[in-house]
């Protein structure tokens, strides 16, 4: 399967949602159910990775891709380097402590 697909009824409180294996989506609803057992549940996982969840009718919403701006993804960028320079500080200390 390679679709989506949101089902509910009108004035249920929960909605089913079929995800495909290998998606962000199934991911996350994965990890809901684990999280939030009272409110997400695992309904079925099918053959070919494909899974059916319930999950509340307000855990659904619509939103556009957020616009950022050039600059914006230059910040972040950075932010993103100087993690990956602090984290192999980090290795690199680590490593020298456990030598001596």
């Amino acid at each position: 399967m390679n679709e989506h697909d949101i089902c509910w009824i009108k004035n249920s409180d929960y909605a089913e949602v079929t995800t495909p294996s290998g998606t962000a989506w199934k991911s996350k609803l994965m990890r809901y159910a684990e999280s939030h057992p009272d409110e997400v549940k695992l309904i079925a996982e099918n053959k070919d990775g494909s899974a059916v969840f319930h999950v509340p009718v307000n855990w659904i919403k619509c939103s556009p891709p957020r616009k950022v701006s050039e600059e914006q993804k230059a910040a972040a960028g950075e932010r993103l380097r100087q993690m990956w320079e602090d984290r192999k500080m980090e290795e690199v200390e680590d490593e020298q402590r456990n030598t001596f």
